[in-house]
């Protein structure tokens, strides 16, 4: 099945430009038309094959990842609703989506997808059958979808949960990206300065045969422990690092470590504004598409991302249960501002519980990025003062005995 690069325009004129597989051109514009775009051109992709004179080799097709990410998913999911609300069948849907994913574990799920599919299974019963790809999250809403008759429209919100969790990671990590830059370069050069220079510096007042003041005694038994054992610690690290990370993935680790996070000053209240973004984006988003509540909640409760929080939404669920509401039990954990019980309080009066818990999403996520932006601009000058501290410190340790030195010569 060849593929075709098309080119259209939508109603605003704005360039829409992509490729997909088809039988032929025909079935391009068919699709493209549907989508009400105004075509200005549909080639064939021409692949051209280089020959080769090993035997039984052929020649190689893309690297595939042998991860899963989460903008892999969300392209399958928003590539697969347009598909679908298009008119094209579910089974060639998943055929032209299976050769056009980079992830090696997708579009072998995929395949097995399709196969199930064929062989009479719902989309849920066969996405379910790969969790290491597709969520509780996944599985829930395709069966509502399907339930409802809704699966373009639920791919669409899977799609925007997808692209705003990534919208939010990639602020944080690009915000928090140079002071962490910053950081390694100046711990980098202190450690060559404490490893390769002041050991001369050591040698040089060992000739002296003067006592060394306290300071820079210090500073030369440091430097010494750093070149004694310093491979020993470079070893020994990572082995501490997995430990650590062996730990925190058990529940009670994870819990203590979790407790912590919240606890420090500042970062706590910035890791308690990502929980809630979370808790409310998804929750939202598996509302919106007619999950029902005591599932939604089940489901969401561990994506929150923070056990301390996830524990807490355990009053929240049997609240539910029992027929009550969320915003009394949600208020009760402590863990949420007033703000966020206000909020889903007004939404279960109103019935509008998902437009609610999306407005307040959006709400802190905004302040989530303006939290790490002025961390980050507080960071920056904060690190260059310590660092420079930390120079001027063990300069002055170094040449403290010179100055000793020269005063004893004077007098």
């Amino acid at each position: 099945m060849p593929d075709f690069l098309y080119k259209a325009r939508d109603r605003d004129g704005n360039l829409v430009q992509g490729t997909m597989g088809a039988e032929d051109k025909g079935e391009i514009i068919d699709i493209l038309q549907r989508r009400n775009l105004l075509i200005t051109s549909v080639d064939e992709i021409l692949v051209r094959k280089k020959a080769t004179f090993s035997l039984g080799k052929t020649t190689k097709g893309p690297r595939l990842s042998r991860s899963v990410k989460g903008e892999d998913l969300c392209l399958f999911a928003r590539q697969m609703g347009t598909l679908l609300n298009a008119g094209v069948p579910l089974l060639r849907s998943l055929t032209v989506l299976g050769k056009q994913v980079g992830s090696r574990p997708l579009r072998d799920a995929i395949d097995e997808i399709k196969d199930d599919i064929q062989g009479g299974s719902t989309l849920k019963a066969a996405i379910e059958k790969h969790p290491k790809v597709f969520s509780s999250f996944w599985v829930n809403l395709i069966g509502t979808g399907e339930a409802s008759g809704q699966l373009p429209s639920v791919l669409e919100q899977i799609a925007q949960y997808f692209e705003s969790s990534g919208e939010l990671q990639r602020k944080v990590i690009s915000a928090l990206m140079y002071p962490g830059i910053l950081m390694t370069v100046c711990t980098g050069s202190i450690i060559i300065f404490v490893v390769k220079i002041i050991p001369v510096f050591a040698e040089m007042f060992e000739s002296f045969g003067t006592e060394l003041p306290p300071v820079t005694q210090f500073v030369v038994n440091l430097s010494y422990i750093f070149r004694k054992f310093g491979l020993g610690i470079a070893i020994g690290l990572p082995f501490l690092v997995m430990g650590f990370l062996k730990i925190i993935k058990t529940d009670k680790g994870r819990l203590h470590f979790d407790r912590f996070r919240l606890a420090l000053p500042v970062f706590g209240d910035l890791f308690r504004n990502i929980a809630i973004t979370n808790f409310t984006r998804g929750l939202g988003t598996m509302i919106a598409s007619g999950v029902p509540i005591l599932y939604a909640l089940e489901i969401v409760t561990k994506t929150v991302g923070n056990k301390v929080m996830e524990i807490s939404l355990e009053t929240v669920k049997d609240s539910v249960r029992d027929g009550k509401t969320i915003a009394d039990p949600l208020e009760r954990t402590g863990l949420f501002p007033p703000m966020v019980v206000l909020m889903v309080n007004v939404g279960e009066e109103t019935g509008e519980l998902a437009d609610m818990l999306t407005h307040v999403s959006k709400f802190y996520e905004e302040r989530v990025t303006m939290m790490v932006e002025r961390l980050s601009s507080l960071l920056e000058p904060f690190m260059l003062v310590f660092m420079g501290f930390l120079v001027g410190f063990l300069v002055i340790a170094m040449f403290m005995p010179i100055f000793k030195i020269a005063t004893s010569v004077n007098i």
